[in-house]
């Protein structure tokens, strides 16, 4: 009667310990508020006006400023428009 007492026992702690270890797994790592916010940065394209994530867009030097484009073709015509001004 012990023995299954015992087994019920060591039973019960790993299971509480196996619960605990899972939901760490499971839990979601935290972010930096700044990591965040660099990954959701909404941006809009100063040619075509189209919003897009900042870092899956196409970045050029205008001078001097960092701008962002949507996609290479707009990055092009609006470095071929800004260099006709």
């Amino acid at each position: 009667m012990i023995r299954l007492v015992l087994y019920i026992l060591v039973f019960y702690l790993a299971y509480q310990l196996l619960k605990s270890a899972g939901r760490s797994l499971l839990r979601p790592r935290q972010q930096s508020n700044d990591a965040f916010q660099e990954d959701t940065d909404l941006i809009q394209d100063p040619h075509c006006g189209a919003y897009f994530l900042k870092q899956k867009g196409v970045k050029a030097n205008v001078d001097g400023n960092s701008m962002y484009f949507c996609s290479p073709s707009c990055r092009d015509a609006y470095l071929l428009e800004h260099q006709s001004h």
